[in-house]
């Protein structure tokens, strides 16, 4: 993916009116940002739309002629969209054939079998580790409540428990894993490879998950020692069951509601999931392995993110559709429906990108990168801090992470890094928008409803963990930057 880089628009379009000082084109950055976060908490406005607002604001207070102000918006939003709405488009079909097909089901009652009761909620996090690769956070937490509240009602130990580590699973993923739509969009807008990013973030990932979900989450959830709220059991079941079959949430109608007929194997469940990852990881490292020549380009071509996922989502329709039961009908609706959350997801990522455009166009993007690079703190610092700022005021992980991006961008075009150093960096953008999760956070109420507890309980639960999982991500992140700065 290539960075969006709009200077040459820029000197194509008509001179400025006028050209402003680095001091007060960064003064512009800060109140576009501050503009930003009134139009989103204040008045309420959609973040696609108030990306757009400030991005034009910033522009015209710029000097950019209105006249040009369009194309550079045009390219923002297609320089970055271009390769990230395929990836992220594939990945939601697979997400939704996972969905339907049982595979949460397959997953967790092989690793309980494995694991045992006593290490239950090692069992069922690590089902949503696997299952949080293709699937989206909401979505994977509504199709496993069944299951948390089941493990916690035979354990006799509290929701809490089972729930932070399984929910931990799918949040840590969701904000380091491509296909997931924050780090893709911050691969997009940085020019960072995916295969280094995937690489990256289950270095930082896992361990993150393991000691801010799972060793935290148990020892608090055994302290505050919540009982399975008896009355959502039944709604989440339900719900559960509508996320997996109802053709009006991503599912195929033409099934009736109907229980899948085969269910995959662990084998083929696992294979479907991490085939992606492997064939993007395999892209990576094709070139150093290999001479040029036909294994390597070979290779490169299968590795490439929107041939990986479009052999994996094809696969997902035969191996868990059709073999499991499936009409092609009922595997097109699924697909479809698919889409509908994910439309939200491009713009606000295209929006971004919008805004990134314009900061290379009006200079101030390279009036950032100065005044980054004289701080003397290191870019993986740096975008975590300012994803963590937008991450407490906008509440969105998304949004704080589409933002952050093109904020830190220059920096990253002038330093010259590596693809391994830029995928730390995206690494630390998507831990700054992890942490501190709190009352403008959606992740922060449906934890709060469906484990039934004040918000007290889910600051100290939910809150410290997501806080947990993005600050170990970001030490891991910021220690590896360190020794790739001195090889």
């Amino acid at each position: 993916m290539k960075p969006v880089n709009t200077l040459t628009l820029a000197a194509e379009q008509p001179d400025t009116a006028w050209t402003l000082p680095s001091w007060a084109l960064l003064l512009l950055v800060a109140g576009g940002i501050a503009l930003l976060l009134l139009l989103v908490i204040k008045a309420k406005l959609h973040a696609f739309v108030a990306l757009l607002v400030v991005s034009i604001v910033v522009g015209i207070a710029a000097g950019l002629e209105p006249s040009a102000i369009p194309a550079v918006l045009e390219e923002g939003m297609g320089d970055t969209l271009g390769e990230i709405a395929v990836i992220v488009a594939l990945g939601a079909m697979l997400g939704r054939v996972m969905q339907e097909s049982g595979a949460a089901g397959v997953l967790s009652s092989r690793l309980l079998a494995a694991f045992g009761e006593r290490k239950a909620p090692l069992a069922v996090g690590l089902t949503a580790l696997i299952f949080g690769i293709p699937v989206f956070f909401d979505v994977g937490f509504i199709i496993m409540l069944p299951l948390i509240y089941a493990v916690a009602q035979r354990s006799g130990r509290s929701v809490i428990s089972i729930a932070l580590p399984a929910v931990g699973g799918l949040a840590i993923m969701h904000a380091v894993l491509p296909p997931h739509p924050g780090p893709v969009a911050a691969a997009g807008l940085l020019g960072g490879n995916l295969g280094w990013i995937a690489i990256m973030g289950l270095i930082c990932g896992l361990p993150a998950w393991f000691f801010g979900a799972y060793l935290f989450g148990t020892r608090i959830g055994d302290r505050l020692n919540v009982p399975v709220p008896a009355q959502l059991v039944g709604e989440a079941q339900e719900k559960s069951g509508q996320a997996a079959y109802d053709g009006d949430s991503g599912a195929g109608a033409s099934g009736g509601g109907t229980a899948v007929q085969a269910p995959p194997s662990l084998k083929v469940t696992v294979t479907v999931i991490l085939l992606p990852v492997l064939l993007i990881m395999l892209n990576t490292f094709a070139g150093v392995v290999f001479p040029e020549g036909a294994v390597r380009s070979t290779l490169e071509f299968v590795g490439a993110p929107v041939v990986a996922l479009t052999v994996a989502a094809l696969l997902s329709f035969w191996l868990l559709g059709l073999r499991g039961g499936f009409s092609m009908e009922r595997i097109e609706k699924a697909a479809s429906a698919s889409l509908g959350p994910v439309a939200l997801v491009l713009l606000v990522t295209g929006a971004g990108g919008i805004f990134g455009a314009v900061l290379e166009a009006t200079g101030a993007g390279q009036a950032l990168a100065g005044a980054l690079s004289g701080t003397a703190l290191p870019a993986v610092v740096l975008a975590f801090l300012i994803a963590t700022a937008l991450r407490v005021a906008l509440g969105s992980k998304t949004v704080a992470i589409v933002t952050t991006a093109p904020i830190v961008a220059p920096l990253i075009q002038e330093s010259g890094m590596s693809q391994p150093e830029i995928a730390l960096v995206v690494i630390a953008i998507a831990a700054g928008g992890t942490v501190l999760s709190h009352v403008n956070d959606s992740g922060f109420w449906l934890f709060n409803r469906y484990m039934d507890i004040d918000i007290r309980t889910t600051l100290k639960s939910w809150t410290l963990m997501e806080t947990f999982m993005g600050g170990i991500a970001f030490a891991i992140a910021l220690a590896l930057s360190g020794v790739l700065a001195l090889t």
